[in-house]
């Protein structure tokens, strides 16, 4: 925010009067990422490119002082030349040989969307730190990107979350593949027997199915369920992410149920989702179901969820004689990917909190889960 607000203003001022050598600027941009780097905001092994992309399409939205320096050198170089100011057309050829206008004639914001546009493609075509945009891309809602413009993670934490999808932590498996560590092992230190990828430390890891990834999963579902009592108006607390759920809650108007066990007259192997909501006066139903996959299968989870509570909700539509049932998949990716379906399931549910504090609480537990086997 510093630098975008208040560092960057002040050099731009005197873009174009002061004469900046390239060397200098390019000093001011390392020492930029140098004070990122120390206060943990950028991994030493992050992608350099993806800071000076905006926060809307993936980037961290730094702005390379360079680069706007030469802008403004270039847009003042336009404007006089293309000026019909009696004044300034007299200085014209003065500036000339004086050689005052070095700047080149452009358009300001075409220059500036194309200078982005190429650090974009340059980011994303890299084996490593491209491979998370070019594997999303094809699902991804352009909302995937909301708690990064919103900005409310700690700098260390935001920081923690870009390396892990710029592949730049040091797991085990990059220590041996890409460090080339002499006696390394690419297998995970928990469970001994996949290798240690950024996905297998938030997803795949089967020691920490039932803790660590059980525990994400229920703060999605806990913050989804509080925006239902506050919708409904059940009791909760003040703060979203001070929920904590209760089992059966139930007025005049809904029931809503949480991870509750329904009994029915069959076996129905997936009888216990999430969320059940019951909607008394309209006969209707609404079976959510949230998870926290890998961000490549986000659109794959979401049908799963769908599939899996086909007989539950032929079921319960029956023996609790309702009109209409319908199966709500909530689905956020480890790393904050959703799809463009999200906002869509959680506006048929009314769930009012933001997509980016969804995404914020199943970030945190991400973070969370990389910080405790990073660190074993």
């Amino acid at each position: 925010w510093y630098q975008r607000r208040v560092a960057v203003p002040l050099v731009r001022y005197g873009a174009g009067i002061l004469n900046w050598t390239a060397q200098e600027l390019r000093s001011l941009d390392t020492k930029t990422r140098k004070l990122l780097r120390i206060n943990g905001a950028h991994h030493p092994q992050g992608d350099v490119d993806r800071l000076y992309v905006s926060r809307q399409l993936g980037g961290r939205g730094l702005q390379s002082i360079e680069e706007v320096v030469r802008r403004e050198e270039n847009a003042l170089t336009t404007f006089v030349k293309n000026s019909s100011d009696p004044e300034i057309v007299r200085l014209k050829e003065f500036f000339v040989e004086d050689k005052i206008l070095l700047g080149e004639e452009i358009d300001k914001e075409i220059d500036s969307l194309q200078r982005e546009e190429q650090r974009r493609q340059r980011w994303t075509g890299k084996v490593l730190h491209g491979q998370f945009p070019r594997q999303v891309q094809p699902m991804a809602d352009p909302d995937s990107w909301s708690w990064m413009v919103e900005q409310d993670l700690k700098k260390e934490t935001e920081g923690l979350l870009i390396a892990a999808q710029d592949q730049a932590l040091r797991t085990n498996y990059i220590k041996h593949k890409i460090d080339k560590v002499p006696g390394s092992s690419p297998l995970c230190r928990l469970c001994r027997s996949h290798n240690e990828t950024t996905d297998h430390i938030l997803n795949g890891c089967p020691k920490l199915s039932q803790t660590d990834y059980k525990a994400r999963h229920d703060k999605v579902s806990a913050a989804v369920h509080w925006s239902l009592c506050k919708e409904y108006g059940f009791d909760h607390s003040s703060k979203w992410y001070e929920h904590r759920a209760e089992k059966v809650l139930e007025n005049d108007s809904v029931k809503l149920l949480w991870d509750f066990h329904v009994q029915s007259d069959h076996v129905i192997e997936h009888c216990r989702p999430d969320l059940l909501l019951v909607k008394k006066k309209t006969k209707e139903a609404v079976i959510i179901d949230i998870a926290v996959p890998g961000d490549v299968r986000i659109t794959e989870k979401e049908q799963d969820k769908i599939l899996k509570y086909q007989d539950l909700k032929r079921e319960i539509k029956t023996v609790w004689q309702l009109r209409k049932v319908s199966v709500v998949p909530i689905v956020i990716g480890a790393l904050g990917t959703i799809t463009p379906n999200f906002r869509r399931y959680l506006d048929s549910v009314s769930c009012k909190l933001r997509v980016s504090n969804l995404q914020k609480t199943a970030l945190l537990g991400s973070a969370h889960i990389l910080r405790k086997v990073l660190e074993i």
